[in-house]
């Protein structure tokens, strides 16, 4: 689900290993409710592994999320988005995004392709870098090279078996994802 990063190739053995920063990763997700409005939500448990070497254009991300960490300000609607009803989070506690190929344009990062596990159902899922930067932060008197982004990317839920209250709720699933990530 998500975050920016990708591409396992040979030349991931060269990558740079990355920090990534439990404060600036988020996914963030909204889904059609009766199409009138939207239903918002994220999730608040996420781990992400980056390796990637610029240069090169090439590296590997994986994120996995606790799908029982689902929020939408509201326990009820997050009850029931855990139970079998959609995520199904007791048989199916992880959503897992694994890289395959960063995508660029020139020197820009525009996308990273790779699997989406949701569900218990894998699928290609493509993530469209709206920005993307690398640069030097500095954090105190510490000088880091740092990357990070946000990607944005929409599914439909009934390809990963979850088709409770169609068309009511949506099949279009909308995932915004924030990440940064330091080089150690």
């Amino acid at each position: 689900m998500a975050a920016a990063w990708l591409a396992a190739s040979a030349a991931t053995c060269m990558a740079a290993d990355w920090a990534v920063s439990t404060d600036h990763v988020s996914i963030y997700f909204a889904v059609g409710h009766f199409d009138i409005s939207y239903v918002h939500g994220r999730f608040g448990k996420i781990a992400a592994t980056v390796e990637f070497d610029p240069a090169a254009k090439t590296g590997q991300v994986v994120v996995t999320v606790d799908a029982d960490s689902i929020d939408t300000g509201n326990r009820v609607v997050d009850g029931v988005l855990r139970s079998p009803q959609f995520l199904d989070s007791g048989p199916f506690p992880e959503i897992r995004f694994v890289s395959e190929r960063f995508v660029f344009d020139g020197d820009t990062l525009t996308a990273v392709d790779g699997t989406l596990l949701l569900h218990g159902v894998q699928r290609p899922l493509r993530l469209t870098v709206e920005r993307f930067v690398c640069k030097d932060v500095a954090a105190g008197i510490v000088l880091r090279f740092t990357c990070g982004g946000a990607l944005r990317t929409t599914f439909k839920r009934s390809e990963f078996g979850m088709t409770r209250s169609l068309p009511d709720v949506g099949d279009e699933v909308r995932l915004d994802i924030a990440i940064e990530a330091a080089r150690r």
